[in-house]
């Protein structure tokens, strides 16, 4: 935002989606700058076209976003936020509740530590 200064009442910021876009657009709306998120599936590309510098990116994007032709996305708010980092936090644990015993299995198994039952896993373990 120092380095180009615009003439403009109103500036507006736009950027690819990614993981950490929602904070950002947050940050900037409450200091009263319109900011557009965009998914890169959505941005105009030609075929074989590859920039990989924030620079030679930005400015085509600044283009696209002037002539109308990007499609924002929503943002999620931060209680929908919250939300979604619950739900993964439950499914990471429950991945690991899953995992959990086939590692002692194995630990086991390394060890030469044999079950005296008949089952494959349970209480003799």
């Amino acid at each position: 935002m120092r380095k180009r200064q615009s003439q403009a009442t109103q500036r507006v910021f736009v950027y690819e989606a990614g993981p950490w876009g929602s904070w950002l657009s947050r940050s900037l709306s409450t200091t009263g700058h319109a900011c557009g998120v965009v998914a890169p599936s959505l941005i105009p590309n030609k075929a074989g076209d590859r920039v990989t510098t924030d620079r030679r990116d930005a400015i085509p994007l600044a283009r696209w976003m002037r002539s109308g032709a990007l499609t924002p996305v929503d943002v999620p708010k931060l209680d929908d936020d919250a939300m979604r980092d619950r739900t993964r936090a439950r499914a990471d644990a429950i991945a690991d509740l899953k995992a959990a015993p086939c590692r002692l299995k194995a630990f086991l198994l390394r060890h030469d530590s044999r079950s005296s039952g008949r089952a494959n896993w349970g209480p003799a373990h």
